[in-house]
């Protein structure tokens, strides 16, 4: 892992908030079909737009309602941009509906699964890791580490939100936002992601 450079909390706030605003639940339906470049680009600048408006005690509320814990872990961690290898952290122990085995490893070792499904049984990948890291790869992969504000959120391993307890595998960063995305980014073909990196304040 490879620290660029310190952050302010605001900027993982705000990238959180765009990231839900892009898939808010009453168009998450969308998932399941093709979603053009051109309407997707059209949804991040709006979600952006409508984000960056916010104060920071409105963007608070919407990430306290949807997870109450992610609030203080954001609170309560500095942040970094960082580039982290794919074989250096995790995804969410349930990210996408994917298997809790495929979960276990490293981003690398996810995607890997994910990857062969994708090519020879579909039907193995469940709810939005089968419609939404496909659209990804067709579309907006390219897009994804251009835009600040997609980019993954990561806590140092076994802090923050703590997504990855209970699993055995001790990597060197938990995703706790953004866990389609990285594998679609790995699937695409990339080694090493750039992240907004959290760890515990001293």
């Amino acid at each position: 892992m490879k620290i660029k450079k310190v952050v302010k909390g605001i900027e993982v706030k705000r990238a959180f908030v765009v990231s839900d605003f892009i898939s808010a639940k009453k168009d998450r339906r969308k998932h399941l079909t093709h979603v053009p470049q051109s309407i997707f680009l059209e949804k991040l600048k709006n979600a952006k737009k409508k984000a960056l408006k916010l104060k920071k005690a409105q963007l608070d509320r919407i990430i306290k309602n949807e997870y109450k814990k992610r609030l203080v872990a954001y609170d309560t961690s500095t942040w970094c941009l960082a580039e982290m290898k794919t074989s250096e952290m995790g995804v969410w122990k349930k990210a996408g509906g994917l298997p809790l085995s495929w979960a276990s490893g490293s981003l690398a070792e996810t995607a890997r699964k994910v990857k062969y499904a994708l090519n020879h049984n579909p039907k193995l990948l469940k709810k939005r890791s089968r419609y939404s890291i496909p659209n990804m790869i067709k579309t907006n992969t390219h897009l994804l580490q251009k835009e600040k504000y997609l980019l993954p959120i990561v806590f140092k391993h076994g802090t923050g939100t703590k997504g990855r307890k209970g699993l055995q595998r001790r990597l060197k960063g938990d995703i706790d936002d953004g866990c389609m995305r990285s594998i679609a980014l790995a699937i695409s073909g990339k080694k090493t992601i750039k992240v907004y990196f959290g760890f515990p304040k001293e």
